[in-house]
């Protein structure tokens, strides 16, 4: 899918920009490397970036456009007299000491292929960025990306086309989604077999060089093929897991790729281990069972801006959690979507005291997502976690009395100590509690207030309740939450 959106013939109302957004390690630069590649066997490939944070002056964009440049000079010989003499009439270019990035794109990259444009008239090029979002110059990137799409409004023909694979970044969040020469795609939602494939295919090439191995292609042959794509099931993850497995060194098990093969194919592999190797280098981070708590006793997936809220903690150290957990959840580009897992086996080994050991999602948990829930749903803010909190917040309350007891013979009058938080969010004018009760759906809790003595024919009148005895148990609220 990326490759055909990329080669795609140009037409006026056609993007320039294909944008590849996903969760932090959900296959992006592996996709990236693998349409590079192929690109490059197509001689379609005018250049590529990739990015990298923590390696020098790769994750700076001084060295962008004069890679880009010298990449171009090859790909299209008739750029390279162009690049030259620009280059010999302002030494500093090259090195930026004396323009700006965007100056810089413009006259080593965009003049030169208007030069040759003539000789592109059967379909664009293609520059291959990846992971911009890892560029610590990110205010600079913005300001190139933004004259990008200005120049393309005004050259919609204009032979060159962009595939960026990075999260998407604030500043540019809005235009993005708003220009016509941006076309988004995320990964996770429109992973295809044939992108599988074709990142499946690149690894296999670059691990069997220098092996003693078949290099034209027959191995792995078709039908074992499909059965791994089949296999991985659109997670480049777990792509990335069985490449590691299938070319493990031999010293291993004393087999060879070859013979490995048939073994990977038919494993039902138990991720217990693959999990608590993934999990325990992230203990040390602050909240981070709170967290993992948080994400596997939820009724529903939820942001990452709801599991902050819900927690009472800034976003950004859910995020700090997060984002070294991309091998088994799916983080996404942005705070609002939902975080969701890679398999349902996590959840269950979360929720397996036997199992999950040190990372064990106590039910005890509940109390903590309850006590929250209950604030936001009696707040008069609107925030990402309200409907939540409204829907599931006496869910998990009920979830954490069934841990203590399930008769909830210790808990009468539970609904009446938990009222002043609940009555405004909860509560509508003139509800009577039996209504209220079955409202929340959970029979035991009509029980419990039966068991109390409690007057079911009290009605709520706004903040306040006809009968003095609705707060006569309030202390009972904060024992449970203590």
């Amino acid at each position: 899918m990326v490759l055909s959106c990329a080669k795609a013939p140009l037409e006026e109302d056609r993007p320039h920009i294909l944008w590849i957004y996903g969760y932090a390690g959900c296959g992006k630069s592996a996709i990236s490397q693998a349409v590079a590649e192929k690109l490059a066997e197509e001689g379609l490939l005018a250049a590529s970036f990739f990015f990298f944070q923590g390696t020098g002056d790769r994750n700076r964009i001084t060295r962008l456009v004069n890679t880009l440049a010298h990449q171009l000079t090859r790909a299209r010989p008739l750029t390279a007299p162009l690049i030259e003499d620009v280059a010999r009439g302002d030494p500093g270019l090259l090195s930026g000491f004396t323009s700006s990035l965007v100056v810089q794109f413009q006259q080593l990259v965009l003049e030169p292929i208007a030069a040759i444009r003539a000789s592109l008239r059967h379909g664009p090029i293609i520059i291959v960025l990846d992971g911009a979002d890892e560029c610590e110059d990110k205010e600079e990137v913005a300001t190139l990306i933004e004259n990008l799409i200005a120049f393309f409004d005004k050259d919609p023909l204009f032979p060159l086309r962009f595939v960026i694979a990075s999260r998407v970044e604030d500043r540019l969040h809005r235009e993005l989604h708003a220009s016509i020469q941006v076309q988004l795609l995320d990964l996770v939602a429109h992973t295809s077999d044939e992108d599988i494939e074709t990142a499946l295919d690149v690894s296999i090439s670059r691990e069997v060089r220098g092996r003693n191995m078949p290099r034209d292609g027959s191995w792995p042959d078709y039908s074992d093929k499909r059965r791994l794509v089949k296999h991985i099931g659109g997670s480049y993850i777990f792509m990335t897991t069985i490449i590691k497995l299938l070319f493990a060194p031999s010293t291993k098990d004393g087999l060879t790729p070859m013979e490995r093969l048939p073994q990977i194919l038919e494993m039902k592999p138990n991720f217990d281990d693959l999990y608590r190797e993934i999990l325990e280098p992230c203990m040390h981070f602050p909240f981070f069972l709170e967290i993992l708590a948080t994400i596997a006793l939820a009724f529903k997936p939820l942001s990452i801006v709801q599991i902050a809220e819900l927690l009472d903690i800034e976003t950004f150290k859910v995020t700090n959690v997060l984002i070294n957990l991309h091998a088994v959840m799916q983080i996404p580009g942005d705070d609002q979507s939902p975080v969701t897992l890679w398999h349902t086996s996590l959840r269950d080994f979360l929720t397996s005291e036997g199992r999950g050991g040190p990372f064990f999602a106590d039910p005890k948990n509940h109390k903590m997502i309850a006590r929250t829930a209950i604030c936001i749903a009696a707040s008069s803010s609107l925030s990402e976690s309200h409907r939540y909190a409204r829907n599931y917040g006496m869910d998990h309350l009920f979830r954490y009395l069934q841990t203590v007891d399930q008769n909830l013979t210790c808990y009468d009058g539970l609904l009446e100590g938990i009222m002043p938080d609940l009555v405004k969010a909860t509560f509508q004018n003139n509800q009577t509690a039996l209504e209220v009760a079955c409202r929340a759906k959970e029979w035991k809790l009509v029980s419990a207030l039966v068991n109390a003595g409690a007057n079911l024919d009290t009605r709520f009148q706004g903040r306040l309740c006809t009968q003095s005895s609705v707060v006569k148990t309030t202390n009972s609220f904060g024992t449970i939450f203590m």
